[in-house]
């Protein structure tokens, strides 16, 4: 995909290949190569670690349960900022601090340098592949919205198993160098790739979805813009809400409760997954191998969800999810024997996978997308304790009753109850956006 960076905006027209398509392929390889390099390889080094040091689980899900309210704390900067600059001189810096927090991680000394290095990594990964990317999909895409947010999510299906190449070098030369390979090819992958992103269409001559302008009676374009020509008019009927009608809405609470509970589940999974089926008996192989199951099947989420949201009534589709997810949970405290892993990746699969473009779907469609990459920041800083709660909840209780089960049951039970949250989150009076960003 290199020559992408090279081709402008301009060239992919003449082609017939509307821009936006780019955006979503440079976005779905930094979404693989993140996840098999820092995602779902973290849990490949949580043992060696642990071992290493003689660090409890719980003292080190603190890390990674500080690592989502870093996350959520810069989200509202990085939105004000996705706002007013555009997705990609974010997403490169946050490309440089992610490889470097990884590479810092292969000269880890003690807990202190173990708990900054992961912070580090979760800003630089937040504005890699955080708001900002969302931010240029939710502008270059209107009527395909669900489906540009599912495929541009959905890179990370072959992370699963691809992840065994953190095994092998984990394995060939322990877990120090392997953290310093991935972290400079995090640097080499996703560096050139951020170069793809622009900021809104308008600036280019384009309409979302890539809607020929002059069949637009609303539209004026000029058809030779260039990369920082303005449009004069936008041909968007949407309305937009601006930050503070947003906040004073009850909507936006709810759903950052309903996002918070999601967020829960899946931050937990995304620690102490592999961990739980160790602890049941399964060998780190059968263990890897669920977590490569189930990020197969989440392309039914990802892929099914993204069409689901474009065609069926969105509040239906987020709730089926969060079913899934319950679902989920519940079959995996009930697993006994390898096969029962299949139900469990699947639904789990799907609960994970439809999320994905769920958040900038459900958002923008609440709220208009003039101050979208605001309103996503503050709405993941609002589930920040939802977030940080999952990893820390799941490695105290096994340090306590040195089982995952309650833990577990506990994720289920915020799934189901999230579910008529979905329903009390009434469509806002949609009024004209008043140009206020605080």
């Amino acid at each position: 995909m290199s020559h992408i960076s090279h081709e402008s905006p301009q060239e992919a027209k003449k082609a017939k290949l509307f821009y936006g398509w780019y955006m979503v392929m440079a976005g779905m390889g930094i979404h693989l190569w993140i996840s098999i390099g820092w995602v779902y390889a973290k849990q490949i080094f949580f043992t060696p670690i642990a071992l290493s040091f003689g660090w409890s689980r719980a003292l080190m899900s603190g890390a990674f349960a500080l690592e989502r309210l870093e996350g959520s704390i810069a989200s509202p900067v990085e939105g004000l900022l996705v706002d007013r600059y555009g997705p990609r001189k974010i997403m490169l810096l946050g490309t440089f601090l992610c490889g470097f927090g990884i590479i810092s991680l292969a000269f880890l000394q003690n807990i202190y340098m173990f708990y900054l290095s992961v912070l580090l990594v979760a800003l630089g990964q937040s504005a890699m592949m955080g708001i900002p990317r969302t931010w240029a999909l939710v502008q270059w895409f209107r009527r395909l919205r669900g489906r540009a947010l599912g495929i541009g999510g959905s890179g990370a299906i072959l992370s699963g198993p691809m992840v065994i190449i953190t095994v092998f070098l984990v394995d060939s030369l322990g877990w120090r160098p392997a953290f310093l390979v991935l972290g400079i090819a995090t640097w080499c992958i996703n560096g050139p790739l951020c170069l793809v992103f622009r900021n809104k269409p308008q600036e280019y001559g384009y309409l979302p979805d890539g809607d020929d302008p002059d069949e637009d009676p609303k539209s004026e374009t000029n058809p030779n813009a260039k990369p920082g020509d303005k449009k004069v008019t936008s041909t968007s009927d949407e309305i937009s809400l601006s930050v503070k009608q947003s906040l004073r809405t009850p909507a936006f609470w709810l759903l950052s409760l309903v996002f918070g509970a999601q967020t829960m589940g899946a931050n937990a999974m995304n620690i102490h997954l592999i961990p739980y089926f160790e602890s049941i008996h399964f060998s780190t192989t059968q263990a890897v191998s669920v977590l490569g199951m189930f990020t197969l099947l989440s392309a039914i989420g990802r892929l099914g969800g993204g069409w689901a949201f474009d065609f069926f009534n969105k509040k239906m589709v987020l709730a089926f999810i969060l079913a899934c997810e319950g679902i989920a949970f519940v079959i995996m405290v009930n697993v006994s024997v390898y096969w029962h892993v299949i139900p469990f990746a699947l639904f789990w699969g799907i609960a994970f996978g439809g999320m994905i473009p769920a958040r900038g779907v459900i958002l923008s469609a609440y709220f208009g997308t003039e101050n979208i990459g605001s309103i996503m920041g503050l709405a993941q800083a609002a589930s920040v304790i939802t977030g940080m709660l999952g990893p820390i909840l799941l490695g105290a209780i096994f340090d306590i009753t040195d089982s995952y089960v309650l833990g577990i049951w506990i994720l289920a039970a915020a799934a189901f109850a999230a579910i008529p949250l979905i329903f009390m989150a009434k469509q806002p009076n949609l009024r004209p956006s008043d140009g206020t960003q605080s």
